[in-house]
């Protein structure tokens, strides 16, 4: 039981990123309840590309819970360094566009969207050989 709840902890943190989104949007566009707010501050600059990177995420985390545990630690060691690199990533790129012709049409929202794209693909692959490579040695051995 211990095992499955680590293992949720990237679903929750991901139905936490799209859930503050939702939360913010409609708090930022009803009748400016909290327009002016920090609500409104860090919409583009964190909780739009928080938003992104959650939301394509959010197949992997699923299937983060459902795989065993040492394919988990497996994937674990794939985050940790993974995961910072695309924040740093996500973070270097502008926000929005600077002038009239843009000559590198790539913002942070759609760093965000490569970033867990790339994120999860590697991940998946990463845990399909895994499970295969667990899978073979357990019928070498029976």
């Amino acid at each position: 039981m211990k095992n499955k709840l680590m293992q949720s902890v990237p679903l929750v943190i991901a139905l936490v990123g799209v859930g503050f989104a939702h939360f913010s949007y409609w708090c930022m566009y009803s009748y400016g309840v909290c327009y002016s707010n920090w609500v409104s501050h860090i919409y583009q600059y964190f909780t739009n590309p928080f938003y992104n990177f959650s939301l394509y995420l959010l197949p992997l985390t699923i299937i983060l819970v459902l795989i065993s545990r040492p394919i988990f630690n497996s994937w674990l060691k794939l985050a940790v360094w993974a995961v910072p690199l695309s924040i740093i990533f996500i973070a270097s790129n502008p926000v929005t566009s600077g002038g009239f012709m843009d000559l590198y049409p790539f913002y942070r929202d759609d760093a965000a969207r490569l970033a867990a794209q790339v994120l999860t693909v590697v991940s998946f692959l990463l845990i399909g050989w895994k499970y295969l490579k667990s899978r073979n040695g357990n019928l070498r051995t029976s």
